[in-house]
Protein backbone atom coordinates (compact mmCIF):
# COMPACT_ATOMS: atom_id res chain seq x y z
CA UNK A 1 0.00 0.00 0.00
CA UNK A 2 1.20 3.58 -0.69
CA UNK A 3 0.51 6.49 1.24
CA UNK A 4 1.70 10.17 -0.02
CA UNK A 5 -0.25 12.09 2.33
CA UNK A 6 2.45 12.70 4.96
CA UNK A 7 4.84 15.48 5.05
CA UNK A 8 5.84 15.08 8.72
CA UNK A 9 6.07 10.66 10.30
CA UNK A 10 7.35 10.79 13.85
CA UNK A 11 7.70 7.30 15.29
CA UNK A 12 6.92 6.62 18.30
CA UNK A 13 4.35 6.70 20.77
CA UNK A 14 5.65 8.50 23.73
CA UNK A 15 4.12 11.64 25.91
CA UNK A 16 6.59 13.63 23.94
CA UNK A 17 6.39 11.58 20.80
CA UNK A 18 3.04 12.67 20.40
CA UNK A 19 3.26 16.31 21.59
CA UNK A 20 5.73 16.29 18.96
CA UNK A 21 3.25 15.24 15.96
CA UNK A 22 0.70 17.29 17.35
CA UNK A 23 3.17 20.70 17.39
CA UNK A 24 4.35 19.58 13.48
CA UNK A 25 0.17 19.61 12.88
CA UNK A 26 -0.81 22.30 14.25
CA UNK A 27 2.25 24.75 12.74
CA UNK A 28 0.56 23.04 9.33
CA UNK A 29 2.18 19.97 8.50
CA UNK A 30 -0.33 16.65 7.19
CA UNK A 31 1.21 14.71 10.23
CA UNK A 32 1.39 10.71 10.72
CA UNK A 33 2.52 8.80 13.90
CA UNK A 34 3.82 5.23 13.96
CA UNK A 35 4.13 3.22 16.81
CA UNK A 36 5.21 -0.26 17.56
CA UNK A 37 2.87 -0.73 20.69
CA UNK A 38 -0.82 -1.33 20.14
CA UNK A 39 -1.67 -0.92 23.64
CA UNK A 40 -2.72 2.71 25.53
CA UNK A 41 -1.15 5.51 24.15
CA UNK A 42 1.58 7.02 26.52
CA UNK A 43 4.39 5.19 26.79
CA UNK A 44 6.49 4.74 29.84
CA UNK A 45 4.37 7.39 31.42
CA UNK A 46 1.51 4.85 31.36
CA UNK A 47 2.28 1.52 30.35
CA UNK A 48 5.47 1.69 32.27
CA UNK A 49 3.51 2.75 35.25
CA UNK A 50 5.56 5.85 36.22
CA UNK A 51 2.71 7.80 37.26
CA UNK A 52 5.00 10.13 39.50
CA UNK A 53 5.84 12.65 37.23
CA UNK A 54 9.51 14.85 37.72
CA UNK A 55 7.54 18.37 37.23
CA UNK A 56 9.56 22.01 37.58
CA UNK A 57 5.96 23.52 37.80
CA UNK A 58 7.58 27.20 37.75
CA UNK A 59 8.88 26.61 33.88
CA UNK A 60 5.73 24.16 32.75
CA UNK A 61 4.55 25.54 29.01
CA UNK A 62 3.14 25.16 25.45
CA UNK A 63 1.65 21.84 24.84
CA UNK A 64 3.05 19.84 27.59
CA UNK A 65 1.31 21.91 30.34
CA UNK A 66 -2.01 21.93 28.14
CA UNK A 67 -1.95 17.89 28.34
CA UNK A 68 -1.46 18.04 32.10
CA UNK A 69 -4.27 20.83 32.32
CA UNK A 70 -6.28 18.27 30.89
CA UNK A 71 -5.52 15.56 32.23
CA UNK A 72 -6.28 17.16 35.70
CA UNK A 73 -3.15 17.45 37.13
CA UNK A 74 -2.29 18.43 40.61
CA UNK A 75 1.60 18.24 41.23
CA UNK A 76 2.84 14.71 39.83
CA UNK A 77 0.31 11.71 39.71
CA UNK A 78 -0.67 11.42 36.28
CA UNK A 79 -3.35 8.83 35.88
CA UNK A 80 -2.30 6.61 33.45
CA UNK A 81 -6.57 5.96 31.63
CA UNK A 82 -6.68 9.68 31.91
CA UNK A 83 -3.44 10.19 30.05
CA UNK A 84 -4.21 7.86 27.18
CA UNK A 85 -7.35 9.30 26.86
CA UNK A 86 -6.32 12.93 26.73
CA UNK A 87 -3.15 12.11 24.25
CA UNK A 88 -6.11 10.51 21.80
CA UNK A 89 -8.14 13.02 21.85
CA UNK A 90 -5.52 15.58 20.65
CA UNK A 91 -4.35 13.67 18.43
CA UNK A 92 -7.79 13.49 16.86
CA UNK A 93 -8.36 17.19 17.12
CA UNK A 94 -4.89 17.82 15.65
CA UNK A 95 -6.41 15.20 12.37
CA UNK A 96 -3.29 13.18 12.44
CA UNK A 97 -3.25 9.69 11.57
CA UNK A 98 -2.06 7.30 14.20
CA UNK A 99 -0.78 3.63 12.70
CA UNK A 100 -0.55 1.11 15.38
CA UNK A 101 1.47 -2.02 15.75
CA UNK A 102 4.23 -1.27 13.39
CA UNK A 103 7.90 -1.38 12.76
CA UNK A 104 9.36 1.62 10.49
CA UNK A 105 12.42 1.42 8.57
CA UNK A 106 13.74 4.61 6.73
CA UNK A 107 15.59 4.81 3.42
CA UNK A 108 17.68 7.67 2.42
CA UNK A 109 17.73 9.00 -0.78
CA UNK A 110 21.74 9.57 -2.34
CA UNK A 111 21.67 12.83 -0.42
CA UNK A 112 20.86 11.78 2.51
CA UNK A 113 16.87 13.07 2.67
CA UNK A 114 14.36 10.84 3.34
CA UNK A 115 13.12 8.37 0.16
CA UNK A 116 10.38 6.59 1.78
CA UNK A 117 9.64 4.73 5.20
CA UNK A 118 8.06 1.28 4.93
CA UNK A 119 5.73 0.39 7.65
CA UNK A 120 5.88 -2.47 8.16
CA UNK A 121 2.51 -4.93 10.00
CA UNK A 122 2.78 -8.48 11.26
CA UNK A 123 -0.16 -9.56 9.84
CA UNK A 124 -1.29 -6.66 7.42
CA UNK A 125 1.43 -6.33 5.37
CA UNK A 126 3.61 -3.17 5.19
CA UNK A 127 2.54 0.63 4.21
CA UNK A 128 4.88 2.80 2.07
CA UNK A 129 4.75 6.55 3.12
CA UNK A 130 6.80 9.71 1.62
CA UNK A 131 7.30 12.20 4.12
CA UNK A 132 9.53 15.30 3.59
CA UNK A 133 10.74 15.00 7.80
CA UNK A 134 11.22 12.32 10.01
CA UNK A 135 11.40 12.37 13.56
CA UNK A 136 12.47 9.30 15.92
CA UNK A 137 10.81 9.75 18.97
CA UNK A 138 11.20 6.38 20.39
CA UNK A 139 12.86 5.88 23.62
CA UNK A 140 15.72 3.75 22.12
CA UNK A 141 16.11 5.58 18.62
CA UNK A 142 15.14 2.40 16.72
CA UNK A 143 15.22 4.72 13.74
CA UNK A 144 18.23 6.47 14.10
CA UNK A 145 19.89 3.51 14.92
CA UNK A 146 19.03 2.00 12.07
CA UNK A 147 20.37 4.63 10.05
CA UNK A 148 23.56 3.91 11.53
CA UNK A 149 23.87 7.18 13.70
CA UNK A 150 26.30 6.76 16.26
CA UNK A 151 25.63 6.81 19.52
CA UNK A 152 27.20 6.41 23.15
CA UNK A 153 25.93 3.14 25.07
CA UNK A 154 24.45 3.85 28.17
CA UNK A 155 26.87 5.57 30.36
CA UNK A 156 30.26 5.29 28.00
CA UNK A 157 32.30 3.47 31.16
CA UNK A 158 32.63 6.04 33.29
CA UNK A 159 31.56 4.02 35.91
CA UNK A 160 32.99 0.65 35.15
CA UNK A 161 31.38 -2.11 32.52
CA UNK A 162 29.28 -3.26 36.03
CA UNK A 163 27.61 -0.15 36.53
CA UNK A 164 27.25 1.38 32.79
CA UNK A 165 23.62 1.83 32.65
CA UNK A 166 21.15 3.92 34.69
CA UNK A 167 18.87 1.77 37.07
CA UNK A 168 15.67 -0.31 35.83
CA UNK A 169 12.72 -0.03 37.97
CA UNK A 170 9.48 -1.94 37.81
CA UNK A 171 6.68 1.28 39.05
CA UNK A 172 4.56 -0.86 40.57
CA UNK A 173 1.65 -0.34 42.36
CA UNK A 174 0.30 -0.63 45.96
CA UNK A 175 -3.23 -1.01 47.47
CA UNK A 176 -4.50 -1.67 50.87
CA UNK A 177 -2.05 1.14 52.16
CA UNK A 178 -2.83 4.63 53.42
CA UNK A 179 -0.56 7.32 53.15
CA UNK A 180 -0.39 8.14 56.71
CA UNK A 181 0.18 4.61 57.35
CA UNK A 182 3.14 4.96 54.87
CA UNK A 183 4.40 7.53 57.30
CA UNK A 184 3.77 6.20 60.37
CA UNK A 185 5.73 3.22 59.18
CA UNK A 186 8.35 4.59 58.23
CA UNK A 187 8.98 7.13 61.34
CA UNK A 188 8.63 4.52 63.92
CA UNK A 189 11.55 2.77 61.52
CA UNK A 190 13.19 6.26 62.26
CA UNK A 191 13.30 5.65 65.78
CA UNK A 192 15.01 2.66 66.46
CA UNK A 193 17.86 3.41 68.73
CA UNK A 194 20.21 0.89 66.16
CA UNK A 195 19.27 3.09 63.43
CA UNK A 196 22.63 4.86 63.43
CA UNK A 197 24.61 1.74 62.95
CA UNK A 198 22.80 0.47 60.73
CA UNK A 199 23.37 3.50 58.64
CA UNK A 200 26.82 3.38 58.94
CA UNK A 201 27.21 0.09 58.00
CA UNK A 202 24.60 0.21 55.04
CA UNK A 203 25.93 3.89 53.45
CA UNK A 204 29.82 3.82 54.25
CA UNK A 205 29.93 6.12 50.91
CA UNK A 206 27.80 8.55 52.28
CA UNK A 207 29.28 11.75 54.00
CA UNK A 208 28.64 11.20 57.79
CA UNK A 209 26.42 14.21 58.33
CA UNK A 210 24.08 13.31 55.73
CA UNK A 211 23.69 10.18 57.22
CA UNK A 212 22.70 11.42 60.55
CA UNK A 213 20.58 13.65 58.41
CA UNK A 214 18.09 11.01 57.78
CA UNK A 215 17.61 9.77 60.91
CA UNK A 216 15.63 13.03 61.59
CA UNK A 217 14.16 13.85 58.01
CA UNK A 218 10.74 12.80 57.52
CA UNK A 219 8.95 11.46 54.67
CA UNK A 220 6.41 14.94 52.71
CA UNK A 221 3.29 14.79 51.74
CA UNK A 222 1.16 17.79 51.60
CA UNK A 223 -2.37 16.97 52.39
CA UNK A 224 -3.90 18.85 49.61
CA UNK A 225 -1.42 17.40 47.17
CA UNK A 226 -1.07 14.27 45.12
CA UNK A 227 2.61 12.35 46.51
CA UNK A 228 4.38 11.33 49.05
CA UNK A 229 8.33 12.16 49.17
CA UNK A 230 10.39 9.46 51.28
CA UNK A 231 12.91 11.58 51.47
CA UNK A 232 15.60 9.20 53.18
CA UNK A 233 16.49 5.40 52.46
CA UNK A 234 15.58 3.99 56.13
CA UNK A 235 12.91 1.74 54.55
CA UNK A 236 14.79 0.57 51.58
CA UNK A 237 17.37 -0.46 54.34
CA UNK A 238 15.24 -1.97 56.83
CA UNK A 239 13.83 -4.01 53.84
CA UNK A 240 17.36 -4.86 52.77
CA UNK A 241 18.37 -6.41 56.56
CA UNK A 242 14.62 -8.15 56.48
CA UNK A 243 15.45 -9.78 53.53
CA UNK A 244 18.87 -10.46 53.69
CA UNK A 245 19.64 -9.83 57.10
CA UNK A 246 22.45 -7.80 56.39
CA UNK A 247 23.18 -3.55 56.41
CA UNK A 248 26.43 -4.30 55.60
CA UNK A 249 25.71 -5.89 52.02
CA UNK A 250 23.03 -2.70 51.35
CA UNK A 251 26.14 -0.92 49.53
CA UNK A 252 26.86 -3.32 46.81
CA UNK A 253 23.23 -4.55 46.28
CA UNK A 254 22.67 -4.97 42.80
CA UNK A 255 18.68 -4.96 43.27
CA UNK A 256 17.66 -2.21 46.54
CA UNK A 257 15.31 0.21 47.59
CA UNK A 258 16.68 3.65 47.60
CA UNK A 259 13.60 5.53 49.28
CA UNK A 260 10.97 6.64 46.44
CA UNK A 261 8.39 8.61 44.80
CA UNK A 262 5.39 7.82 45.36
CA UNK A 263 2.67 8.96 43.28
CA UNK A 264 -1.13 9.21 45.10
CA UNK A 265 -3.86 7.97 42.58
CA UNK A 266 -7.28 9.07 42.65
CA UNK A 267 -8.45 5.18 42.94
CA UNK A 268 -6.58 5.71 46.43
CA UNK A 269 -3.38 3.35 45.24
CA UNK A 270 -0.03 4.29 45.33
CA UNK A 271 2.39 4.61 42.00
CA UNK A 272 5.51 3.53 44.18
CA UNK A 273 8.98 4.55 42.29
CA UNK A 274 11.80 2.90 44.61
CA UNK A 275 12.87 -0.43 43.44
CA UNK A 276 15.91 -0.33 41.44
CA UNK A 277 17.94 -3.15 39.43
CA UNK A 278 21.41 -2.59 38.12
CA UNK A 279 21.76 -3.60 34.76
CA UNK A 280 24.32 -6.36 35.52
CA UNK A 281 21.90 -7.67 38.12
CA UNK A 282 19.35 -8.76 35.54
CA UNK A 283 22.44 -10.42 33.14
CA UNK A 284 21.07 -8.01 30.02
CA UNK A 285 23.40 -6.42 27.11
CA UNK A 286 22.31 -3.71 25.28
CA UNK A 287 20.28 -5.10 22.87
CA UNK A 288 18.21 -7.26 25.40
CA UNK A 289 17.93 -4.18 27.19
CA UNK A 290 16.15 -2.28 24.59
CA UNK A 291 13.95 -5.61 23.90
CA UNK A 292 13.21 -5.24 27.94
CA UNK A 293 12.66 -1.47 27.61
CA UNK A 294 10.12 -2.45 24.29
CA UNK A 295 7.49 -3.89 26.34
CA UNK A 296 9.77 -7.44 27.12
CA UNK A 297 8.83 -9.87 30.13
CA UNK A 298 9.78 -8.59 33.52
CA UNK A 299 12.46 -10.73 34.81
CA UNK A 300 11.80 -13.51 37.13
CA UNK A 301 13.97 -11.96 39.62
CA UNK A 302 12.27 -8.40 39.25
CA UNK A 303 8.73 -10.24 39.71
CA UNK A 304 10.26 -12.16 43.06
CA UNK A 305 11.17 -9.15 44.07
CA UNK A 306 8.08 -7.45 43.75
CA UNK A 307 6.65 -10.36 45.58
CA UNK A 308 9.15 -10.19 48.82
CA UNK A 309 7.78 -6.03 49.06
CA UNK A 310 4.82 -6.87 49.28
CA UNK A 311 5.58 -10.06 52.25
CA UNK A 312 7.65 -7.17 53.74
CA UNK A 313 5.02 -4.89 54.53
CA UNK A 314 2.45 -7.15 55.63
CA UNK A 315 4.57 -8.67 57.56
CA UNK A 316 6.87 -5.74 58.92
CA UNK A 317 3.78 -3.05 58.82
CA UNK A 318 1.66 -5.16 59.71
CA UNK A 319 -0.53 -4.63 56.72
CA UNK A 320 -2.25 -7.77 56.25
CA UNK A 321 -4.41 -6.25 53.48
CA UNK A 322 -1.48 -4.87 51.03
CA UNK A 323 -0.64 -6.02 47.64
CA UNK A 324 1.67 -4.95 45.19
CA UNK A 325 0.85 -4.83 41.48
CA UNK A 326 3.29 -5.02 38.72
CA UNK A 327 3.12 -3.28 36.03
CA UNK A 328 2.82 -3.84 32.41
CA UNK A 329 6.25 -2.32 31.14
CA UNK A 330 9.45 -2.00 33.20
CA UNK A 331 11.30 1.77 33.28
CA UNK A 332 14.32 1.67 31.57
CA UNK A 333 16.14 4.86 32.26
CA UNK A 334 18.73 4.66 29.39
CA UNK A 335 20.17 2.77 26.76
CA UNK A 336 22.01 5.10 24.03
CA UNK A 337 22.62 8.54 23.31
CA UNK A 338 23.19 10.01 19.27
CA UNK A 339 25.97 12.02 18.63
CA UNK A 340 23.85 15.64 17.41
CA UNK A 341 24.53 19.08 16.61
CA UNK A 342 25.50 20.53 20.38
CA UNK A 343 25.51 17.48 22.55
CA UNK A 344 23.77 18.74 26.02
CA UNK A 345 26.56 17.49 28.53
CA UNK A 346 26.46 17.80 32.14
CA UNK A 347 29.06 20.94 31.92
CA UNK A 348 26.88 22.73 29.23
CA UNK A 349 23.23 21.52 31.52
CA UNK A 350 25.36 23.28 34.51
CA UNK A 351 26.96 26.23 32.94
CA UNK A 352 23.27 27.28 31.71
CA UNK A 353 22.85 26.25 28.18
CA UNK A 354 22.53 27.61 24.89
CA UNK A 355 22.29 31.18 24.49
CA UNK A 356 19.04 32.93 24.62
CA UNK A 357 19.58 33.20 20.99
CA UNK A 358 19.14 30.14 20.14
CA UNK A 359 17.02 28.81 23.12
CA UNK A 360 13.32 27.86 23.04
CA UNK A 361 12.63 27.41 26.66
CA UNK A 362 14.56 26.77 29.93
CA UNK A 363 14.39 23.81 32.04
CA UNK A 364 15.68 22.26 35.45
CA UNK A 365 16.25 18.92 37.33
CA UNK A 366 18.74 16.91 38.73
CA UNK A 367 21.39 15.37 37.08
CA UNK A 368 19.44 12.34 38.14
CA UNK A 369 21.91 8.59 38.14
CA UNK A 370 19.55 6.83 40.01
CA UNK A 371 20.82 2.81 40.18
CA UNK A 372 24.82 3.99 40.13
CA UNK A 373 26.74 4.21 43.12
CA UNK A 374 28.54 7.33 42.01
CA UNK A 375 29.72 8.31 45.44
CA UNK A 376 31.92 5.44 45.14
CA UNK A 377 33.75 6.15 42.60
CA UNK A 378 33.41 9.72 42.47
CA UNK A 379 33.18 10.67 46.32
CA UNK A 380 33.36 14.56 45.83
CA UNK A 381 31.04 14.62 42.80
CA UNK A 382 27.77 16.11 44.38
CA UNK A 383 26.26 17.61 40.90
CA UNK A 384 24.12 20.43 41.23
CA UNK A 385 20.53 21.03 40.05
CA UNK A 386 20.94 22.98 36.60
CA UNK A 387 18.95 25.26 35.00
CA UNK A 388 19.44 25.45 31.56
CA UNK A 389 18.29 26.93 28.20
CA UNK A 390 17.18 24.44 25.65
CA UNK A 391 18.13 24.26 22.12
CA UNK A 392 17.05 22.33 19.18
CA UNK A 393 20.29 21.49 18.04
CA UNK A 394 20.31 18.46 20.64
CA UNK A 395 18.23 16.86 18.49
CA UNK A 396 19.54 16.96 15.17
CA UNK A 397 22.15 14.20 13.89
CA UNK A 398 25.94 15.20 13.82
CA UNK A 399 26.32 14.42 10.38
CA UNK A 400 25.00 16.35 8.08
CA UNK A 401 25.23 13.53 5.53
CA UNK A 402 21.30 12.56 6.90
CA UNK A 403 19.36 15.57 6.34
CA UNK A 404 15.42 16.07 7.61
CA UNK A 405 16.00 13.95 10.69
CA UNK A 406 15.95 14.91 14.10
CA UNK A 407 15.53 12.48 17.04
CA UNK A 408 13.36 13.05 20.27
CA UNK A 409 13.45 11.09 23.41
CA UNK A 410 15.87 9.96 26.21
CA UNK A 411 18.06 8.49 23.77
CA UNK A 412 18.79 12.04 21.72
CA UNK A 413 21.76 14.22 21.75
CA UNK A 414 22.68 13.83 25.26
CA UNK A 415 26.24 12.84 27.03
CA UNK A 416 26.15 9.77 29.67
CA UNK A 417 25.73 12.17 32.57
CA UNK A 418 23.66 14.88 30.66
CA UNK A 419 21.14 12.27 29.64
CA UNK A 420 20.70 12.37 33.93
CA UNK A 421 18.76 15.31 33.33
CA UNK A 422 17.72 15.63 29.49
CA UNK A 423 15.96 12.12 29.80
CA UNK A 424 13.08 13.81 31.79
CA UNK A 425 9.74 14.02 30.23
CA UNK A 426 9.02 17.77 30.28
CA UNK A 427 12.69 18.55 28.66
CA UNK A 428 11.64 16.46 26.14
CA UNK A 429 8.24 17.36 25.90
CA UNK A 430 9.70 21.07 24.89
CA UNK A 431 12.42 19.99 22.74
CA UNK A 432 9.37 17.84 20.51
CA UNK A 433 6.93 20.60 20.64
CA UNK A 434 10.09 23.02 19.14
CA UNK A 435 11.01 19.99 16.57
CA UNK A 436 8.11 19.88 15.62
CA UNK A 437 7.76 23.73 14.68
CA UNK A 438 11.22 23.58 12.71
CA UNK A 439 9.35 20.12 10.86
CA UNK A 440 6.55 21.73 9.38
CA UNK A 441 8.14 25.06 8.32
CA UNK A 442 10.76 22.66 6.79
CA UNK A 443 8.19 20.33 5.07
CA UNK A 444 6.25 23.62 3.71
CA UNK A 445 9.63 24.88 2.41
CA UNK A 446 12.37 23.94 0.10
CA UNK A 447 14.85 24.89 3.46
CA UNK A 448 16.16 21.88 5.19
CA UNK A 449 15.64 20.90 8.63
CA UNK A 450 18.79 22.30 9.33
CA UNK A 451 18.95 25.11 7.68
CA UNK A 452 15.30 25.66 9.10
CA UNK A 453 16.65 25.23 12.60
CA UNK A 454 19.84 27.31 12.19
CA UNK A 455 18.28 30.64 9.83
CA UNK A 456 14.42 30.20 11.05
CA UNK A 457 14.89 30.24 14.77
CA UNK A 458 13.66 33.37 15.40
CA UNK A 459 10.51 32.08 13.12
CA UNK A 460 10.00 28.82 15.59
CA UNK A 461 10.58 31.38 18.85
CA UNK A 462 7.62 33.13 17.74
CA UNK A 463 5.43 30.53 16.87
CA UNK A 464 5.95 29.08 20.38
CA UNK A 465 5.67 32.44 22.68
CA UNK A 466 2.47 32.91 20.21
CA UNK A 467 1.03 29.49 21.69
CA UNK A 468 2.07 30.33 25.22
CA UNK A 469 0.34 33.92 24.69
CA UNK A 470 3.67 35.82 25.43
CA UNK A 471 7.54 36.02 25.50
CA UNK A 472 9.65 32.98 25.78
CA UNK A 473 10.74 32.44 28.93
CA UNK A 474 14.47 32.13 28.60
CA UNK A 475 15.88 31.67 32.63
CA UNK A 476 19.39 29.49 31.98
CA UNK A 477 22.05 30.01 34.40
CA UNK A 478 25.32 28.49 35.89
CA UNK A 479 25.08 26.80 38.67
CA UNK A 480 28.76 26.22 39.37
CA UNK A 481 31.29 28.32 39.29
CA UNK A 482 33.82 28.22 37.02
CA UNK A 483 36.29 27.14 39.27
CA UNK A 484 34.14 24.62 40.29
CA UNK A 485 33.35 23.43 37.05
CA UNK A 486 37.03 23.01 36.13
CA UNK A 487 37.81 20.79 38.98
CA UNK A 488 35.43 18.65 38.60
CA UNK A 489 36.72 14.75 37.18
CA UNK A 490 33.42 13.62 36.33
CA UNK A 491 32.24 16.74 33.97
CA UNK A 492 35.72 16.06 32.50
CA UNK A 493 35.50 12.30 31.48
CA UNK A 494 31.51 12.76 30.92
CA UNK A 495 32.80 15.40 28.29
CA UNK A 496 36.00 13.14 26.95
CA UNK A 497 33.62 10.48 26.33
CA UNK A 498 31.33 12.11 23.39
CA UNK A 499 34.81 13.68 22.13
CA UNK A 500 36.16 10.62 21.35
CA UNK A 501 32.86 9.39 19.70
CA UNK A 502 32.98 12.66 17.14
CA UNK A 503 36.33 12.04 16.58
CA UNK A 504 36.03 8.30 15.84
CA UNK A 505 32.50 8.41 14.10
CA UNK A 506 31.96 8.82 10.25
CA UNK A 507 29.19 9.23 7.98
CA UNK A 508 26.54 6.96 8.86
CA UNK A 509 25.77 4.08 6.37
CA UNK A 510 23.04 3.98 4.06
CA UNK A 511 19.86 1.51 4.25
Amino acid sequence: MRDTQCQVLVVGDEIESILTAISASRAGATTVLARRSTGPLGGLSVRGGLSYMDITPDLLCGLFQEFLNRCGFIRVALNPDKAHTVLQAMLTEANIRVISGVEAKLTLNPAGFPEEARLTHPDSGCEVLYPKVVVDATPDADVARSLGLPYVEGLGGILGADQNFLGVSPVFRITGLSVEEFQSFEARLRQNPDLPGILEAALPYHPPELRAEYITRPTFAPPDQDYLDILNPVIGIDYHLWRHQSAASYANAHIFIDGGNVSRLSDGSLGFNGLVAQVKALNLDLEALIALSQGGPTPEILQQEMRYFERYLREQGPFPEVSVIPPYELYVRQTVNLLSQETLTARRAIEGGVVPEKAIGTFSYWLDLRGTQLWQLYPNEHLPKPVFNVGLGVALPASNAVQNFAFVSRSAGYSPIGQGTGRIVQHNALLGEGIGVAAALASLSDQSLLDTVTQRIADIQACLAHRQGGALRIEGKATWSPEQIQASSLLKADEAIVDALRQRSSSPARC
